[in-house]
């Protein structure tokens, strides 16, 4: 039970003395992972292939994008308290549990793989001094020490890492203090027989990709904002200082035609090869071993979000703590790994997840950075620069690696995102997702605000002020034809109380749903007010200088007398505001028909006839209704030449091809009562009477629009 002490702090010494320290939990793990099987058998090919100059400039590099990394990380766990998981936990708090998901289980999967890969190293090092023995029974006792060392407890499988830690620094001892077999110059320069520069890197860079061992135990250790962050840079520090002082050697020791030929020639140039062999041997297994004690607790972090299937089996912990049935699982997935044999090519794919999550951890620190959150303030500040390089260094590694493989993790991780995307998780911390687009609004808005207007700018923006969610429904229908796809659309209402009513914010959030699952933009705008009128004049006006306003106002006309009344207030307030009008009349037996038909009533020159149009194709493109431009002569002398313009005016607005034109004498009235259709669109009459005139006469829906000039049809 945790106690309170005299001064009202949690007492958390029981708690904490149970936790693993810095050496033991992260900087012995981590540094074992870094001096592995690239040091002691691939190192000598490299400064054979590129020379010594060369060797540096592959060291620096790798290290460069390690370092970034290992800061990047740093100041993440600076700034939030991370919990089990490492990385993945890095992750999810800061990109949502979908992507933390999509990176942490490409990731657990690698880390389970690849203790069979290192197992395997092992295991055929041990057979090439002991060819009598079978490769894949050395394998599978290896497995099943290694699998108990981990039930055991995570404490003792990282103590007996202190003992490999011995022996690999034994072995490093002995090989610089060995006999030299280069009676000429250091080799300084390459002739990349063997491979290109980057080739070499690709070969290299493994060398360096352990730096999330120590992260990966944050569940467990003692204090793990601090261990992680002094552990890791002590253990690449280290890493990086061996490399270069282990380059200078090879480079001073051995010829540079043997460096190529002969992997093992760290043996010949021991003094004590036994040294070697157990160095060698003791860095495998101990790579093996902490991926098999660390691979574990990502599944358990997995579980504990309930990202994977099974979650209550895999998050459940025994009395010491460990996820008994998350290790079983494990060992068992790099079993069959063992059992399968020769997968080299995985290899590749696996050392892709573990760069993906480099890469994101990066990113991770890029965006909290770059969008300028409050909420981002870590101890550990630096440069932007630094997470910079560490994203750009790890996907150039990859496209270096393999682009197939690249393509191939990008797709996987893609997947896993769309399939957790529909689970929707809940993430209890929140994430920076959403910061990442108000950053580039914010952006966008700075420009645009400054930007001068063109019509030819010009996108639907309809406000459709309502009084009841209800009235909004009647008219969903075509308010969505009007602005999908690529419009905005703006519910503008007013209520009375001091608080809105939850239900009527319901009923709201129901009328807009299907709009707001298709994708169109909306945006609610409500307003404490009696007075409905005067509420959307000035709602107008708020948005008048904003960014992104509304651009339009559509009406409905009712059938009610009281309801007009109010309109035509409406109508002459809005007037000589700086926005268009639409008001629309949906015949009470008819509605919009069959959406098959639009008849547009041009006059020359009227300011009216860009925006009657732009409405009608957005109309027709989502109806797929037939476009007819009607004009009414006074007789038929002129009707070849108004035909003539109307033709030209369908060609230079780039109406559709099967645009059909209508010139007719006589009176308006009448042909407007011939010439029917499922929706008409005229020009806004300028008093309100004569609106009401027309919607009394007309067979059909209509659409009056007054522009405010902000539109252009022929831009």
């Amino acid at each position: 039970m945790t106690k309170v002490n005299e001064k009202g702090d949690l007492d958390l010494k029981k708690k904490t003395q149970k936790g693993l320290n810095t050496v033991e939990g992260v900087y012995v793990p981590t540094l074992l992972t870094i001096l592995g099987v690239i040091m002691y058998l691939r190192l000598g090919w490299v400064v054979g292939n590129v020379g010594l100059w060369g060797t540096f400039l592959i060291i620096a590099l790798a290290h460069i994008i390690t370092i970034s990394t290992t800061l990047s990380m740093s100041s993440m766990l600076t700034n939030i308290q991370i919990g089990a998981g490492g990385a993945y936990a890095i992750i999810t708090r800061s990109l949502g549990m979908e992507m933390g998901g999509a990176i942490g289980i490409p990731l657990y999967l690698s880390q389970a793989i690849s203790v069979a890969f290192y197992i395997t190293g092992f295991s055929e090092l041990w057979v090439a001094f002991f060819p009598s023995h079978s490769i894949r029974w050395v394998g599978v006792i290896a497995w099943i020490l290694l699998t108990c060392l981990s039930i055991i407890s995570a404490r003792f499988a990282f103590r007996v890492q202190y003992l490999i830690l011995a022996a690999v620094f034994l072995s490093i001892i002995s090989f610089m203090t060995g006999p030299t077999l280069n009676t000429g110059e250091m080799v300084l320069t390459g002739e990349m027989k063997d491979g290109s520069f980057w080739m070499t890197f690709a070969v290299f860079f493994p060398a360096v990709t352990g730096v999330l061992t120590g992260a990966t135990m944050s569940g467990d250790l003692e204090n793990p904002r601090k261990s992680i962050i002094r552990g890791t840079l002590a253990a690449v520090i280290t890493g990086l200082v061996i490399y270069i002082l282990l380059a200078i050697w090879f480079a001073r020791q051995a010829p540079q035609e043997l460096l190529l030929s002969d992997y093992m020639v760290i043996l010949k140039l021991a003094r004590v090869k036994f040294l070697i062999v157990a160095g060698v041997m003791g860095a495998v297994l101990s790579s093996a071993l902490s991926t098999l004690v660390s691979s574990p607790r990502t599944l358990a972090a997995l579980a504990e979000n309930r990202v994977i299937p099974l979650w209550k089996i895999f998050s459940k912990k025994n009395k010491k703590g460990e996820p008994l049935y998350a290790i079983l699982v494990s060992s068992m997935i790099s079993l069959f790994v063992i059992l399968l044999g020769n997968l080299d090519s995985l290899a590749e794919l696996l050392t892709m997840f573990f760069l993906t999550t480099y890469l994101m951890i990066n990113v991770v620190v890029l965006i909290e950075q770059g969008t300028g959150l409050t909420s981002f303030r870590p101890t550990m500040a630096m440069s932007i620069f630094v997470p910079l390089v560490g994203s750009i260094g790890c996907f150039s590694v990859m496209l270096l690696i393999n682009p197939l493989f690249t393509g191939i993790t990008i797709l996987i991780v893609s997947m896993i995102y769309s399939l957790l995307k529909r689970k929707n998780l809940i993430s209890p911390w929140g994430d920076v997702r959403s910061s990442i687009f108000v950053a580039i609004t914010e952006w966008a808005a700075q420009r645009i605000m400054r930007a001068t207007y063109h019509p030819r700018l010009w996108k639907p923006a309809i406000a459709i002020p309502v009084e009841t969610p209800e009235d909004f429904r009647r008219i969903s229908r075509f308010a969505r034809n009007l602005v999908y796809r690529s419009g905005r659309l703006y519910y503008m209402t007013v209520y009375s109380e001091i608080v809105m009513d939850e239900k009527h914010k319901n009923q709201i959030e129901d009328a807009l749903k299907p709009l707001t699952d298709e994708g169109v933009f909306v945006q609610k705008v409500f307003v404490r007010s009696d007075d409905f009128t005067s509420m959307l004049v000035r709602a107008l006006q708020c948005f008048e200088n904003s960014f992104l306003p509304p651009n339009t106002v559509l009406l409905t006309v009712s059938e009610d007398n009281k309801k007009r009344e109010k309109m035509k207030e409406l109508l002459d307030s809005l007037r000589y505001s700086k926005i268009s009008l639409m008001c629309l009349w949906l015949h009470p037996k008819y509605n919009l028909g069959s959406e098959k038909s639009i008849n547009i009533w041009l006059r020359e020159k009227s300011p009216n006839n860009d925006l009657a149009v732009l409405s009608a194709l957005k109309l027709a493109g989502n109806y797929d209704a037939q476009l007819t431009l009607c004009r009414v002569i006074e007789n038929d002398r002129g009707k070849n030449k108004v035909e003539e313009d109307l033709l030209l005016f369908i060609e230079e607005a780039r109406l559709p091809s099967n645009t059909k034109t209508k010139v007719v004498s006589g009176s308006f009235y009448d042909l407007l009562q011939e010439e029917r259709a499922d929706l008409t669109i005229l020009g806004m009459p300028m008093n309100y009477e004569e609106m009401i005139h027309l919607i009394d006469m007309a067979p059909g829906s209509i659409l009056f629009v007054g522009s405010d000039g902000m539109e252009s049809l022929f831009a």
